[in-house]
């Protein structure tokens, strides 16, 4: 049986706020923006329907979010 650990990130939420979108004409919905910043990336905002909001479900998107742009190789060139 595997009891591998999950890899831990420091987060600090830098703002949450509220707008709201039109996926469809006459249909409003209310959407959470979340900015964070985690060590060694810079602050990127994360969107979810805010009346599916909770602390668990916020962690659980900005881990996702993490793992994804560590993936990420940078790019670097002269100009």
């Amino acid at each position: 049986m595997s009891t591998s650990k999950k890899e831990e990130y420091n987060v600090v939420v830098l703002s949450r706020y509220s707008e709201f979108k039109h996926p469809s004409l006459g249909v409003k919905e209310e959407w959470l923006v979340i900015t964070y910043v985690a060590a060694g990336l810079a602050p990127h905002p994360i969107e979810m329907i805010k009346k599916d909001w909770t602390l668990e479900k916020e962690k659980a998107l900005i881990r996702k979010n993490i793992e994804e742009r560590l993936k990420q190789k940078p790019e670097a060139y002269k100009v």
